[in-house]
C-alpha cells in the first residue's frame, strides 16, 4: 500500500546504493565507485565524462526495482556527500529544491575545471553524486532533498 506522503530515504555509497521507501528496500551492489571506474580515466571530469555519467547513471535509474517507487516528492538522506555539495553549491542549505539543484548543476557544468580543481582526487566521487541525485530528481519525480 502506498502512502501519499512516502518519503524516500537514499544513500549513494562508493560500493552501493540503497533506497527506502514505505516497506521496499532496495540495494544495488553497484555503487558510485562503479559509475567511476566505468566513466573517470585518469581521474578527468570533462564535459564527455559528464554526459557519459548521466547516460549510465539513467540505465541504473530506469533499472526495473528503483523505476517501480512511488515518490511523493521528498527524498531524505544523511550522506557526508550530499552535506559537501550543499557546502559547495547550496550555502550549506538542508533543504534543497529541484530548481535550486537545476542552477547549482548547471553552474557546475559551465564552472567544470574550477570546481574539478576544488574537490582532492580522491574525492571526486562527489561530482558523481551530484549527477546521481540531479538525475534521480528527474526520473523519480523528486522535488525536494532535505539532509538529515
Amino acid at each position: 500500500m502506498n502512502h501519499p506522503d512516502s518519503v524516500l530515504k537514499f544513500s549513494l555509497g562508493l560500493n552501493d546504493l540503497s533506497f527506502d521507501l514505505d516497506n521496499q528496500h532496495i540495494r544495488l551492489e553497484q555503487g558510485l565507485g562503479f559509475v567511476d571506474s566505468k566513466i573517470i580515466g585518469h581521474g578527468v571530469i570533462d564535459e564527455l565524462a559528464i554526459e557519459k555519467m548521466i547516460y549510465f547513471i539513467e540505465e541504473i535509474i530506469e533499472s526495473k526495482p528503483l523505476r517501480n517507487l512511488n515518490i511523493s516528492g521528498v527524498a531524505v538522506t544523511s550522506d557526508a556527500a550530499m552535506t559537501q555539495l550543499s557546502e559547495l553549491f547550496f550555502n550549506a542549505k538542508k533543504h534543497i529544491s529541484r530548481t535550486e539543484l537545476e542552477h547549482g548543476f548547471n553552474d557546475f557544468i559551465e564552472r567544470l575545471s574550477y570546481y574539478t580543481s576544488q574537490a582532492a582526487p580522491d574525492q571526486l566521487y562527489i561530482f558523481t553524486y551530484f549527477v546521481f541525485i540531479r538525475e534521480m530528481m528527474h526520473h523519480l519525480r523528486v522535488e525536494q532533498i532535505q539532509i538529515l
